[in-house]
């Protein structure tokens, strides 16, 4: 950690736990299934939020427990991964960008910022839906099967998880473990 006027930034927690959590998210996406990668979410998430909790950066912290709580769920088995939900926690990680780079900057998480769509959307997604079974991730981005050509069926390949211009899909792809 570094020392910024009173204030301590954790750089693990900015640096190696985002690049991490970015990752593991778009490989969860492909992967909604995976207990090691749903761990691996709720371990960076529970480490942000305790770390960023003891340093007193509140608003940080509010966004990490409330993404922590929804993960706990997903974890235990009591709700499903599907496309809301994976698009919240992807909007959770562009919100903890914002508020250490805030951090970073000024060593405080006050900037006037409004979270309070995203952190009513994630308490609302962490009710399981009643009316209609809940899609996975991996089957809510399978596209529908191409119309035969020579014989096959071809498929498109592109992740739907509903964010409009996602480039964590492309990087994802590129990044390496």
């Amino acid at each position: 950690m570094t020392l910024r006027g009173e204030e301590r930034v954790p750089e693990r927690t900015s640096g190696e736990n985002l690049d991490q959590l970015d990752r593991d998210l778009v490989n969860l996406e492909k992967n909604p299934s995976s207990r090691e990668l749903l761990g691996s979410v709720f371990r960076a998430v529970h480490t942000i939020k305790g770390t960023t909790g003891f340093l007193g950066f509140s608003r940080l912290e509010q966004v990490a427990h409330r993404a922590e709580n929804l993960l706990s769920k997903l974890r235990d088995g009591a709700l499903q991964l599907d496309t809301e939900r994976t698009t919240a926690l992807l909007d959770v990680v562009d919100a903890i960008r914002s508020l250490l780079a805030r951090i970073e900057a000024t060593g405080n998480d006050e900037d006037g910022q409004d979270f309070s769509e995203l952190l009513e959307r994630l308490s609302s997604l962490q009710v399981a839906k009643k009316a209609a079974p809940e899609k996975k991730v991996h089957e809510a981005l399978s596209p529908p099967a191409a119309a035969p050509v020579d014989g096959q069926v071809g498929r498109l390949s592109s992740s739907a998880h509903g964010r409009a211009g996602c480039g964590r899909c492309a990087r994802g792809s590129s990044r390496s473990a």
